[in-house]
């Protein structure tokens, strides 16, 4: 008998992840990388579509027969669409015109529903999924209060990355995940601090723009008179590029390689030491915050993401919240391993797929 498989399809800015999956783990992977000369010609992030599903099915062909499995799922990862709840989503046609619109945000997710939607046709299926789509928000109504009537606290984060990291730490814990109570903090390109109680986000900086501590290129929280007189002295979409991929590390240092900067600051760059301890001072004042919101009642502090690799980076943060309660390092990213678990739980009726 054939083993059981679904498809993982996960796009990042200049690659696309593909996996394939039993219930006890991955089988295969690859991630295929797409040069920016390539990817400068499409207009839109939706554009590339049939770029990258010409890129996959190479893999997906040869994987296929050389292996005996059946494909009984395809899942890829949701994108920024309007705000949804967390869970497994069966992809419907409003969640696909939402991320090919780019209504909500452009982002490199926004491919992943496309992109599996057309790979669920190759093999006959009826339906195609999602997990905890970049927009997923429970955030707190008290946590949504900006100060500003109108202007509510997004809760756009890595999502994913973080719900399986409290399911985790639940395990390590012995913890029933849902009386688990966590800060956690996604430490990567972008940065997402969270506060996660009973498998819940509910509350989290806004981890693509706006909020919390800067990161290796987004700008994080500023000062609102600068924000003002910027705003007024250059274009709307020029001031989003700026904050979103043109700010931190890359904007004071020239990169956004943290491990970059942690070379340079070992050189004795007083200017690359500043702005390090800086980034460590903001991570710290972030997750003081989450924790102060949880009552100081969390279990523990969790770093995870790829930034969590770095065992210079720890011990400094640790200095600043080690004392907090128990302090881990859970580096990676292991999205595909979350989107896999989200699909084999709808197909083996652990939970109901929601409908978008």
């Amino acid at each position: 008998m054939n083993k059981e498989v679904v498809i993982v399809v996960n796009p990042g800015s200049t690659s696309t992840k593909i996996a394939f999956y039993t219930r006890q783990g991955e089988l295969i992977s690859k991630s295929i990388s797409h040069p920016q000369n390539e990817l400068v010609k499409f207009e839109k992030i939706a554009d590339q579509l049939e770029y990258r599903y010409e890129h996959l099915k190479p893999f997906i062909n040869e994987y296929l027969s050389k292996s005996k499995v059946k494909v009984i799922g395809v899942v890829g990862r949701g994108g920024i669409v309007k705000p949804i709840k967390g869970g497994t989503y069966r992809i419907n046609q409003a969640f696909l015109s939402d991320a090919k619109s780019g209504t909500y945000g452009e982002h490199a997710s926004n491919l992943g529903s496309l992109l599996v939607n057309y790979i669920k046709d190759e093999f006959g299926l009826s339906d195609s999924y999602t997990v905890d789509p970049v927009s997923t928000s429970s955030i707190s109504p008290v946590a949504e209060i900006s100060g500003v009537p109108g202007i509510i606290r997004d809760g756009r984060a890595h999502t994913l990355n973080i719900k399986i990291t409290a399911r985790k730490m639940a395990l390590r814990q012995s913890i029933p995940f849902e009386k688990s109570c966590y800060v956690i903090a996604h430490l990567g390109g972008g940065i997402s601090v969270s506060l996660v109680t009973g498998g819940k986000i509910i509350d989290v900086n806004d981890g693509l723009l706006g909020m919390g501590p800067f990161t290796p290129n987004r700008a994080g929280a500023l000062p609102l008179r600068g924000v003002i007189k910027l705003c007024y002295s250059k274009p709307e979409d020029e001031v989003i590029k700026l904050f979103s991929q043109n700010s931190g590390f890359k904007a004071y240092l020239g990169t956004e390689d943290v491990r970059e900067v942690l070379k340079m600051v070992e050189q004795g760059d007083k200017k690359a030491e500043l702005i390090y301890s800086a980034f460590v001072y903001q991570l710290a004042k972030e997750i003081g915050a989450c924790y102060a919101a949880s009552k100081c009642k969390a279990q523990a502090i969790v770093i995870t993401g790829g930034i969590a690799y770095n065992e210079k980076f720890n011990n400094d943060l640790k200095e600043y919240v080690g004392a907090l309660t128990e302090f881990h390092i859970c580096p990676g990213e292991n999205e595909m391993e979350a989107l896999a678990e989200g699909i084999f739980r709808v197909l083996d009726n652990q939970e109901e797929a929601l409908e978008y």
